[in-house]
């Protein structure tokens, strides 16, 4: 497979790419939506390969191969942890030049890795979308480097938005599409129809029948807490939040208990409170509570909105750094984290 690319510039560009419909050409017939369609992800894939890397590493197993892509013109790329987060000897390939690089952060619970590689020349890299305008049944294209092989690219549509799966739970909320891939893709974008990354490949399902990416506003956060704070700075309310039989306010999550000396507390929750809204993120159960703890950055105040005795209360929440490091509870027992070095059942996508 040829790998298509941009012609040379130096200058540093945000690749972004608007699908249109081709209407028959005079004295041929018109394409039917399959051609349509293949045409169009032909089309984003020459628009946005030169943003998308070969990433090979090592670590106490053997030797890593994953996929990466570009999220500035200053070589900053992210990829899945698996591949970038506890390697060494990290080198990436973009087009024909070979870069060692340096990881700058990596986060496991999210299962991504923010790398830098230095160059005198900018890089081309890839505009962020939004997964929260993702639909189930529209299409998201992914591209990677499976085995030893070219890039090579794959499409399907968006099956869900996942909390987890099989009894187990991700950090964040994560995109499932049915769109297969092989070993070595890791950590490829993936993108929707305008060839803007709205999630990063993190695991496939079994039997190679799905996707697992984490939403690009996940990745956001992540970028936006290093580049703040050189670290991830995860925050801390101190609730436990448990299912309530009804619904109040349109939504069943009850803060069942919290810490006195806990940042919700003194932001003025208070136990049985039904949360409605966390910072941007709508509460309608306690799993969009587990997805909302995700976005939450220690010392960054946020908006709480609560249903308290038949009113609608808004209060403000400073989270800290947890105590103890530990994810904040949800369940009678903390959910496991669904990570791809953790899976079992042949859905690893590093090696």
């Amino acid at each position: 497979m040829k790998r298509l690319r941009f012609a040379s510039s130096l200058a540093a560009v945000a690749i972004g790419f608007v699908p249109h419909v081709r209407g028959a050409e005079p004295g041929k017939p018109a394409l039917s939506q399959a051609e349509a369609l293949s045409h169009e992800v032909g089309e984003i894939i020459g628009k946005v390969c030169d943003a998308i890397c070969r990433i090979d590493a090592d670590d106490q197993h053997g030797h890593l191969r994953g996929t990466g892509f570009f999220v500035d013109a200053d070589g900053t790329l992210l990829t899945s942890f698996s591949v970038g987060g506890a390697s060494e000897d990290i080198v990436v390939t973009a087009g024909e030049r070979r870069f060692p690089a340096t990881r700058l952060v990596a986060d496991a619970r999210a299962g991504i890795a923010l790398l830098k590689v230095a160059s005198e020349r900018p890089f081309r890299f890839l505009k962020f979308g939004s997964s929260s305008k993702l639909e189930v049944g529209n299409l998201v294209v992914t591209a990677g480097y499976p085995l030893d092989l070219p890039l090579s690219p794959s499409y399907g549509p968006v099956a869900g938005m996942e909390i987890g799966f099989d009894g187990r739970f991700f950090a964040t909320r994560h995109i499932r599409a049915n769109v297969p891939v092989q070993r070595g893709e890791g950590g490829s974008p993936v993108m929707n129809l305008r060839g803007e990354a709205v999630g990063v490949l993190i695991s496939m399902v079994e039997e190679n029948s799905g996707i697992f990416a984490l939403p690009v506003e996940a990745a956001q956060k992540v970028i936006h807490d290093f580049r703040t704070y050189g670290r991830v700075r995860q925050g801390w309310v101190g609730v436990d939040v448990r299912e309530s039989e009804i619904a109040k306010g349109g939504s069943t999550a009850r803060v069942q208990t919290l810490l006195e000396d806990g940042p919700a507390y003194a932001g003025g929750v208070r136990a049985g409170d039904i949360l409605l809204q966390i910072g941007s993120c709508k509460i309608s159960n306690p799993a969009d509570v587990m997805n909302a703890a995700f976005f939450v950055t220690s010392t960054e105040a946020l908006k709480v909105r609560v249903f308290r005795d038949g009113k609608v209360r808004e209060v403000t929440v400073t989270p800290q750094d947890s105590p103890t490091g530990s994810a904040p509870t949800i369940e009678r027992q903390s959910p496991s984290m669904l990570l791809s070095e953790d899976i079992e059942r042949g859905i690893k996508l590093d090696k």
